[in-house]
């Protein structure tokens, strides 16, 4: 493998940080918001009992990580507010993937936001991470976690010791276990979104995983002292999309019965329609009185 190659998705594919229009010149800025006038499926979005369903068996996530990779660490524009503060490429491109859905995405990179971008239930976390995959046609996929203060993140350290504090620094990180970065419980929330940053295109695929990554207030601190004023985009409406969910207990909306169930209620409703209709025919909804 030629560790010298850097593997890298296409640039719309540069999922970073928040952007404020105030930063992009006039002309640039119009345009931007001119096409978001059309736009009807942004990211983030606020995760909530009230719009999510629950599936118990979604497609599952295949994941493919390996435990010894090399990471390129870039500060890519730090402090600007349409950057973030680091970006881990991966210098082996076949050293992660995902499949979900009878599709496979190989992963490009990982980052985060300070503070949070997606909300649960209205809530904040101090940070969230993005794992952005990308298939064989540039369809994204994007595997957000939320990231909590608790226990010191060993696996993280190696990065968050030595992030990279301008945009010339590189960071290599010779020897990375990507499946630190992976619950072991999967339980997700899905959504069709877009980009977090410009030019926010949409047709983006999202997977926010619902346990959070634990990190310690130093390591939080750390990353988000990069970003006094944040670099986390603000909630989008969600403009009458679905949110699928496999968290037990989370969705209180509308349950989506299993498939058996749902093929025995249909079969129920079924025999009470022929029962109904034989009984008009023979006498009526009463039926005769002994």
């Amino acid at each position: 493998m030629n560790k010298s190659f850097y593997f890298k998705l296409t640039q719309s594919a540069a999922l970073v940080s928040a952007v404020f229009f105030c930063t992009l010149p006039a002309a640039q800025a119009d345009t931007l918001a001119d096409n978001l006038a059309a736009m009807e499926a942004q990211s983030p979005i606020n995760i909530t009992t009230n719009n999510t369903t629950f599936v118990k068996n979604l497609s599952p996530l295949l994941f493919t990580l390996d435990s010894d990779t090399q990471l390129k660490v870039i500060n890519n524009g730090s402090p600007g507010v349409d950057k973030t503060a680091a970006r881990a490429n991966l210098v082996d491109p076949g050293a992660g993937s995902v499949t979900v859905g009878g599709d496979t995405y190989r992963l490009s990179q990982f980052h985060f936001h300070a503070p949070a971008e997606h909300l649960e239930n209205g809530y904040k976390f101090p940070m969230e991470m993005h794992m952005v995959f990308a298939d064989s046609k540039n369809n994204l996929l994007v595997v957000g976690r939320w990231v909590e203060e608790g226990a010191f993140n060993q696996a993280l350290d190696p990065i968050f010791s030595n992030l990279p504090q301008t945009v010339t620094d590189t960071l290599t990180v010779d020897h990375f276990n990507l499946n630190a970065l992976i619950p072991d419980n999967l339980n997700s929330f899905r959504y069709d979104g877009s980009l977090t940053t410009p030019p926010f295109s949409e047709g983006v695929k999202w997977v926010d995983l619902a346990q959070p990554l634990d990190m310690s207030a130093a390591q939080i601190n750390a990353f988000s002292s990069l970003f006094p004023n944040g670099d986390a985009r603000e909630i989008q409406a969600l403009n009458g999309r679905t949110i699928l969910t496999d968290v037990p207990g989370f969705a209180t909306v509308a349950v989506v019965p299993e498939p058996e169930t749902y093929t025995m209620l249909l079969a129920g409703l079924g025999l009470i329609g022929f029962m109904a209709r034989r009984r008009l025919v023979n006498g009526g909804f009463m039926g005769s009185v002994a």
